[in-house]
């Protein structure tokens, strides 16, 4: 399916929105962000031409994010996210929106990628991603397992919460 969708993409798309160096520039803030070495390029190139194509601002916000990631070593994700807020506040929503787009694979309100996006980087070599519950009859009406508070502190400063719609 995500092959699928990503071809799909990349017919509908046959002229990319940005040059290569705008790309190169995206994956660079982005691998940084992740704190990861690698993105997967036609993902990568998927969500920033569907950022691009939903907000013309986001290509200046990520070229800024990019002259703010080589003008310092930032040691990592939360220290870089947190200098990009303070050198402008408008930098955050940039943030969360490519974040929401490669953990998510989602795009405002496009699905760009499902399968393959970052939020199941962690299971991706044990866990097969469902689109649908897997339990006993009935498991919801059990008490959940206790999970630990979390004890890091967020990167950036609290956003208004926006609920989806449909």
């Amino acid at each position: 399916m995500t092959a699928t969708s990503l071809r799909l993409h990349a017919e509908e798309a046959k002229s990319p929105l940005a040059s290569r160096d705008e790309y190169e520039r995206f994956f660079e803030v982005s691998r940084r962000l992740m704190d990861r070495e690698k993105v997967h390029p036609l993902i990568g190139q998927a969500l920033y031409d569907t950022l691009l194509s939903q907000r013309a601002a986001y290509r200046s916000e990520i070229n800024q994010l990019h002259d703010l990631l080589t003008t310092k070593e930032f040691s990592s994700a939360a220290e870089f996210a947190r200098e990009a807020e303070h050198s402008d506040n408008a930098l955050k929503e940039t943030i969360h929106a490519l974040m929401h787009g490669w953990y998510r694979g989602v795009v405002g309100q496009t699905v760009v990628v499902y399968r393959a996006a970052a939020m199941f980087a962690l299971t991706d070599d044990a866990v097969f991603p469902k689109t649908y519950a897997t339990a006993r009859p009935f498991y919801w009406t059990e008490k959940p397992p206790v999970v630990e508070t979390p004890t890091a502190a967020p990167a950036l400063s609290p956003s208004e919460y926006v609920a989806e719609s449909q």
